[in-house]
């Protein structure tokens, strides 16, 4: 007996569609058909070449002559060195123009390979199989894609849409719980700038259990693509994705300089979203309740990184390359409440210095 075929959930992310589900997989290998590549790589890091490339080509069997490409994990292969060498391999293998490459990872592989189809011969067509739940949920949907420079995260970038986006939960039972906490915190984002009740849900879920994260996954996924379908080039409502990031950024790339630990982005957004209601009370836009509670919420998932003070100039002279800025000032997504929000708020670097010290006194108690 045939077994009953499962069907993906599709949805629209404007540019893009992304199926998810138990039919994710089959949906690529059936779009991976219709493509009609003349040449198929797999692009993946160490960790995802080993742990999950066996499961893609179980359910992609047309994948399983493609030859795979591998980086080494984390974020220091989201360089120009690294795209450089893939574009010198695709040459040499004379990948024409209608050549296809898969990303198989999280959100350093789809950055980097995004990048690297949208540059090669002014671009070819990629798929995006995320395997961290931060891919799954944010990095690989909305058709960005960048590369890190002197420092400054996803500095050089393009935008390009892939053929699709395939969400296959099981992956993440290859994951440890820093690197699902990673991506629980773009998760908490979603819900703070535009679903109060998929907050309050995150608030409660046992997030250590799959079975409990996958309609979590798949409704934080459904909000990222409602907002990139309204907004595919970040002109106006995409830019509430930014809520923690500017500080964040600005955190994250100081932490590859600092002696201590280097944050995971998530990690550094929870430090971003602490300081970034703080700034939206601030600015008279949120009560303190809701600040304070975001915060003790963040502050019990999230291990402190310690701020001493001095470390604020470049903190911010970091954030001064971030791609929202204007006018020289710095552009900022507050809250509004939970569940809402505004973008474009003006936020100076005495106030930024303000939010840090915030930051601070909440984790030396």
């Amino acid at each position: 007996m045939v077994p009953k075929r499962v069907e993906a959930i599709v949805m629209d992310a404007g540019r893009h569609p992304v199926a998810l589900g138990a039919g994710a997989l089959h949906a690529l290998d059936q779009d991976v058909k219709e493509a009609e590549a003349t040449a198929h790589f797999i692009l993946g890091d160490e960790n995802t070449l080993r742990h999950c490339l066996p499961e893609l080509l179980a359910h992609a069997p047309r994948l399983r002559e493609a030859e795979t490409i591998g980086v080494p994990s984390g974020e220091a292969s989201k360089g120009l060195a690294v795209c450089q060498d893939i574009w010198q391999h695709l040459t040499a293998r004379a990948a024409d123009r209608e050549a296809l490459l898969i990303c198989l990872g999280g959100g350093v592989v789809t950055d980097l390979g995004g990048f690297i189809a949208g540059a090669y011969k002014r671009g070819i067509r990629c798929m995006h199989v995320p395997t961290t739940l931060m891919g799954m949920v944010d990095a690989s949907i909305g058709g960005k894609a960048g590369i890190d420079l002197g420092g400054v995260k996803n500095v050089v970038g393009v935008f390009h849409d892939p053929l699709g986006v395939y969400v296959h939960v099981p992956f993440l039972k290859s994951l440890g719980k820093r690197e699902l906490l990673n991506g629980v915190a773009e998760m908490i984002k979603h819900g703070l700038v535009r679903d109060a009740s998929h907050y309050e849900a995150l608030r409660e879920a046992p997030l250590h259990d799959l079975a409990a994260l996958t309609p979590l996954v798949a409704r934080s996924a459904a909000i990222k693509a409602e907002v990139v379908a309204a907004d595919p080039r970040e002109g106006g409502m995409r830019k509430l994705l930014n809520f923690g990031h500017t500080i964040g950024h600005g955190i994250e790339a100081y932490s590859w300089e600092s002696p201590q630990r280097a944050l995971l982005h998530g990690e550094a957004v929870a430090m971003g979203m602490i300081c970034e209601a703080w700034l939206s009370w601030r600015q008279g836009l949120l009560p303190r309740e809701d600040s304070d509670r975001i915060a003790a919420h963040l502050l019990s998932l999230y291990k402190p990184f310690a701020l001493q003070g001095d470390e604020d100039h470049r903190i911010i002279e970091l954030m001064r390359n971030d791609k929202k800025n204007s006018a020289g000032q710095f552009r900022f997504a507050l809250l509004t409440g939970i569940g809402s929000a505004q973008v474009d708020a003006a936020i100076n670097a005495a106030q930024v210095k303000e939010a840090l010290d915030h930051y601070r006194l909440l984790v030396r108690g």
